[in-house]
């Protein structure tokens, strides 16, 4: 049975606690730093969950986006010191729905 891996990227001091979980961890400072690592690591194919703090999960650039889109993987997004925002559940939810086809984290009834 193969084992999951799994990634956090973000701020640091948010995503330091996963550490004591195993996961490998890749703090990023800024939006270009975020990009270059999330690309390299989904051209590595090593990772089969990616933990995003909402800070960079919507500084997804369009090359990294169209790359999630072909290799699937699993994104979740986790809030900063500062609580959730509907930005990062927006850009999340648009990623969901264009890998599977629907929207998942709609709270609408009948919403795609």
């Amino acid at each position: 049975m193969k084992k999951i891996k799994a990634c956090v990227l973000g701020e640091r001091d948010i995503i330091r606690i996963f550490g004591a979980y195993s996961f490998d961890l890749f703090p990023v400072i800024d939006a270009f730093s975020f990009n270059q690592k999330i690309h390299e690591l989904l051209k590595e194919a090593q990772y089969d969950i990616y933990i995003v703090t909402e800070t960079f999960v919507v500084l997804l650039n369009k090359e990294n986006t169209a790359l999630i889109q072909d290799v699937k993987p699993v994104i979740l997004s986790i809030p900063t010191n500062q609580g959730s925002t509907s930005t990062a559940r927006n850009t999340l939810s648009d990623l969901i729905r264009k890998a599977v086809g629907i929207d998942l984290l709609s709270s609408e009834k009948g919403a795609e």
